[in-house]
């Protein structure tokens, strides 16, 4: 008999209660069997992954005595309302009790316990401390549920506080999204994430549940009903779209201007390359680089590991994007305590140091508005002056961190109209500095970038509609 059928005996046995564990359920008391180390589950509104999270503290504590795990949620009132209800109907009967200043669930019969912990200061959605600062859990489990409303951050920041025990385990849970953070997450681990939709747990719920959700608008019962979802509402570059702005089988030509849009930062620096194609008369985003924690000598090694700067294109050890302009946040202006000099500086040297290339930035206050800026780039979506290649778009959804498409598929507005930061959207602000320089107005690219043809011949290519202007 396996260890799961004997849990559910004896839960039934001490709760006296018919318990009927659901697919979602018992495939995640199962990974837990296994020592998956990552469990993830997106599923539908209904499911019982709420439940799925008790039964797994407690097969924890009857498989491993003297377990401490840590529990998550994204904010204290869904705990409260949540969480804390289906702890206490199940924890509760069998001898577990909470220490409301600790936020402490102990299993007096062998010692077992969860912390469990909002991640959200009240009121906001935003972690400005480490509310996970301190705990020392030694099981190595830890839970986190409403994925969906949290980000990788924190599965990090709880792997941090496993000290001790066993090799971590992660059990995330969260509603049906486009790119789900902790599915990825598990797939990079080789192990296939549970998806289930709000049938997986028909038999606890009424018919007539399930046929009230039929008044749902479509999308939004496939997506939170049926586990298949689509870009949420709301998004802010709806202009956006696969079909009309992802092109397959582009290919780069060396006489494409070539550009670089960067978004500074230590923790995730994003970094575009841009070729302009005369053909389609549109910029094409062809490379994406999304490190975390580089140096700026890091970063500018794995740049011109796909870029070089076109003017000292004979000292490039290979094939080569050719870099003609770019473009950064103004960030990158200050200078560093260390060195004296300021990024911006520092990427102007020659390879194998810097870019070779001067990189710009915007000081019109216009420009710099960041709402001005999203209605510029929703413009040039619009217009279709901006592309991905498929190989670009493909890449982003199996990356391990940021990606363009990750950000296209989820950046969006809060509640007060103003874009939500959610660490998502750094490629996006990258494409922002590009466009805000080079598609504020109808005619891109700055002739004063623009390479010339050997020779010193010019050409006249036509640039955001019937306007020419000649390199």
């Amino acid at each position: 008999m396996s260890l799961v059928i004997i849990f559910i005996h004896l839960l039934m046995l001490q709760t006296m209660t018919d318990i009927k564990l659901n697919e979602l359920q018992l495939n995640i008391i199962n990974a837990i069997s296994r020592k998956d180390k990552v469990i993830a589950a997106r599923c539908g509104w209904g499911s019982g992954k709420t439940s799925a999270l008790v039964f797994s503290i407690l097969f924890l504590s009857k498989t491993r005595p003297g377990t401490s795990s840590l529990l998550v949620t994204d904010t204290t009132p869904r705990y409260n309302s949540v969480l804390m209800p289906e702890m206490e109907k199940w924890l509760s009967p069998l001898g577990w009790t909470y220490n409301h200043t600790l936020k402490k669930w102990t299993d007096n019969h062998n010692g077992s316990s969860v912390w469990c912990r909002s991640y959200y200061r009240p009121g906001t959605r935003e972690a400005t401390h480490n509310p996970l600062e301190g705990l020392n859990v030694t099981s190595g489990v830890c839970l986190i549920d409403e994925c969906q409303t949290l980000n990788e951050e924190v599965a990090y920041k709880a792997l941090g506080r496993l000290r001790a025990g066993p090799s971590p385990i992660l059990i995330l849970v969260g509603l049906p999204v486009v790119d789900a953070w902790w599915v990825n997450m598990a797939e990079k681990q080789g192990i296939m994430p549970l998806l289930f939709s709000s049938y997986v747990n028909q038999d606890n719920l009424a018919q007539e549940w399930f046929e009230a959700t039929k008044m749902l608008p479509p999308d939004e019962r496939e997506a939170m009903i049926m586990n298949k979802p689509k870009p949420p509402s709301g998004l802010i570059y709806s202009e956006f779209t696969e079909a009309s702005h992802v092109i397959d089988g582009w290919q780069y030509k060396e006489s494409m201007t070539g550009r670089i849009a960067i978004d500074w930062g230590f923790r995730k620096p994003s970094v575009l390359i841009i070729c302009y194609d005369e053909e389609l008369q549109a910029s094409i985003i062809c490379h994406e680089i999304n490190p975390r924690e580089v140096t700026t000598d890091q970063l500018t090694t794995l740049i011109l590991g796909i870029a070089w700067p076109r003017s000292q294109r004979d000292k490039a050890p290979g094939p080569r994007i050719w870099l003609d302009v770019g473009v950064a946040d103004k960030a990158g202006k200050a200078r560093n305590d260390q060195t004296g000099k300021s990024t911006f500086k520092v990427m102007r040297q020659d390879p194998p140091k810097g870019l070779g290339l001067p990189l710009r930035y915007a000081l019109d206050p216009v420009k710099v508005d960041v709402l001005n800026g999203i209605q510029r780039l929703k413009r040039a979506f619009n217009e279709k002056r901006y592309l991905l290649t498929k190989e670009l778009w493909d890449k982003g959804e199996r990356s391990a961190g940021n990606s363009l498409r990750k950000a296209l598929l989820s950046y969006g507005w809060d509640n007060k109209e103003q874009p939500k930061k959610d660490g998502r959207e750094d490629p996006l602000d990258a494409l922002r500095y590009d466009c805000i320089t080079f598609n504020w107005n109808d005619t891109s690219l700055d002739k004063k970038y623009t390479p010339r043809r050997q020779g010193g011949t010019s050409r006249k290519v036509k640039v955001g509609g019937s306007k020419t202007r000649s390199f």
